[in-house]
């Protein structure tokens, strides 16, 4: 099912600053409750790739489009 993890990341020498990140997942599972659990490796892979970012909060959406 496609989905839309939306997530509020911020710098880590700035808390203050965020900013809202869309990416659209395909393949999580329709109940909104497992798809949640499967995106965490999403959110924790995207916090390895973007050093001086942390993630504030997180959540997903089915259906949505940026």
């Amino acid at each position: 099912m496609l989905y839309t993890l939306v997530m509020m990341v911020c710098l880590t020498d700035m808390p203050q600053t965020c900013e809202q990140r869309e990416q659209m997942v395909d393949g999580l599972a329709m109940n909104p409750g497992t798809a949640f659990m499967q995106a965490q490796p999403l959110v924790a892979q995207w916090i390895e790739t973007h050093p001086g970012y942390f993630v504030r909060r997180w959540r997903v959406l089915p259906g949505r489009e940026s």
